[in-house]
């Protein structure tokens, strides 16, 4: 039944009372009715709750005051229980969610720490293999040379008693042939380093001699060009050599006292 039909169905149970008071009760339901239709209620559980359009009228008639429509209470009392109801499977709901939603954050920031922890174990253990590689590789390549006297990671150094002060001594004795030997080292450093520049100088005059002599006799002027060009090219050959000789020798020189400060040290090889 629509209310339109509930309405009729009492209008014709009020034939009896006057056209005002009909009126009146009438606009009292239509504004029962919208203010419950606002409310959220169905047109079904407003009828209900109306009653039978017969019932309402013989209240009405038997009452005969305004208060046309009481709702039943405990329909009422139903629809709260059941709305209390709905929120608080709501609220769970919500709830169930929110912790599902926790424990699945949790589960993945405890898998990012585990992943972070074997990153970093990882990264530790190729770092000390890469030290280890390293030192092995250090190891190797200075014994290869039979002079390595830093420590060895199979077998422990030896050392002997510390005769440094028999170094200085004999530096002292023989400073005089040490210091003549160095000299000597000097002038041949000098000699070695001023001959290709003597060369390069003399290629030049030459070349400079040849090219005068031209205007007197070709054939003189040009093998003077051609022997200053070849004593140049000798020159520039020869000035990488020189040094590469000198810087050898000072280098011979040091090892051979460092050789003999390690023998007096009192330090050997494993």
């Amino acid at each position: 039944m629509t209310y339109n039909e509930w309405r009729d169905e009492l209008k014709s149970n009020l034939l009896s009372v006057s056209e005002s008071e009909r009126r009146r009760v009438l606009d009292y339901y239509a504004e029962a009715y919208a203010d419950r239709r606002d409310a959220g209620y169905t047109e079904r559980e407003i009828i209900e709750d109306f009653g039978a359009p017969y019932d309402a009228a013989q209240r009405i008639l038997s009452d005969g005051d305004s208060n046309y429509y009481e709702p039943s209470p405990s329909r009422s009392d139903r629809r709260q229980e059941e709305r209390e109801r709905r929120e608080q499977r709501a609220r769970e709901e919500r709830e169930r969610r929110e912790e599902r939603a926790r424990e699945e954050r949790e589960r993945r920031e405890e898998r990012a720490r585990e992943e972070r922890t074997r990153r970093e174990e990882r990264a530790r253990e190729e770092r000390e293999r890469r030290e280890d590689n390293r030192q092995n590789q250090q190891y190797g390549n200075n014994s290869l040379y039979g002079n390595y006297c830093g420590p060895n990671p199979t077998a422990p150094a030896q050392t002997r008693g510390d005769y440094t002060w028999v170094f200085v001594l004999l530096c002292i004795v023989f400073s005089i042939p040490i210091f003549i030997v160095v000299m000597g080292m000097v002038g041949i450093t000098v000699g070695v380093c001023i001959a290709p520049l003597a060369l390069m100088i003399s290629g030049v005059a030459s070349i400079g001699a040849g090219v005068g002599s031209l205007f007197a006799d070709v054939a003189s002027g040009t093998i003077a060009i051609g022997t200053g060009l070849v004593v140049f090219g000798l020159s520039l050959i020869a000035t990488p050599l020189c040094f590469q000789l000198v810087k050898w020798m000072w280098k011979l020189f040091g090892m051979f006292f460092a050789w003999l400060r390690r023998l007096f040290s009192g330090k050997k090889c494993a």
